[in-house]
């Protein structure tokens, strides 16, 4: 596996990705973000709305197929760019997990984040099954809980931080 940011060809299998694990998000806002990351002249007035003020993601390729199985992204919103980024569209397909790609897509990120000299990477995540392995391999790698609200769905959004000045590179 190597990792390489999106780019035009490597779109639709990200897009693929994101849809098989996170289902229907494409028609949202949210949806529109690898999109946005690409053709941001495209996209002025969705950073506007969004309050996002940076926003870059990557892709993992399978080395024999040269296919998209994992993507990670970092994006800044505007309340609080100075300290912290955020992770966003963190996933690895199905068919690969298990294997340690994730680790090696979360600590890549991570180091992006450290050397953007950000005091915290953000995310949130959900109370529900399907994202259980991704919350036990986010705590095991250091976040802790922030806070936490319930979404439309009737599932806990969980919202996990990493104090990246005090980790080890």
């Amino acid at each position: 596996m190597y990792i390489e940011s999106l780019s035009i060809a490597t779109l639709e299998q990200a897009i693929h990705l994101r849809e098989e694990v996170f289902p229907g998000v494409s028609n949202s806002s949210e949806g529109q973000s690898l999109l946005a990351s690409l053709y941001l002249d495209e996209y002025t007035q969705w950073f506007s709305n969004s309050g996002i003020t940076q926003l870059n993601y990557w892709v993992a390729i399978d080395e024999e197929s040269f296919q998209v199985i994992g993507l990670t992204g970092l994006y800044c919103k505007s309340e609080d760019e100075q300290e912290a980024d955020w992770l966003g569209w963190f996933c690895v397909a199905s068919r690969f997990r298990g294997k340690g790609i994730g680790k090696e897509l979360l600590d890549f990120t991570i180091d992006l984040a450290q050397a953007k000299a950000k005091r915290y990477l953000r995310l949130y995540t959900w109370e529900h099954p399907s994202s259980y392995v991704a919350r036990m391999l986010y705590l095991k790698r250091g976040f802790y809980q922030i806070g936490e609200s319930l979404n439309s769905s009737g599932f806990k959004t969980i919202y996990l931080e990493l104090q990246l000045d005090s980790i080890l590179s």
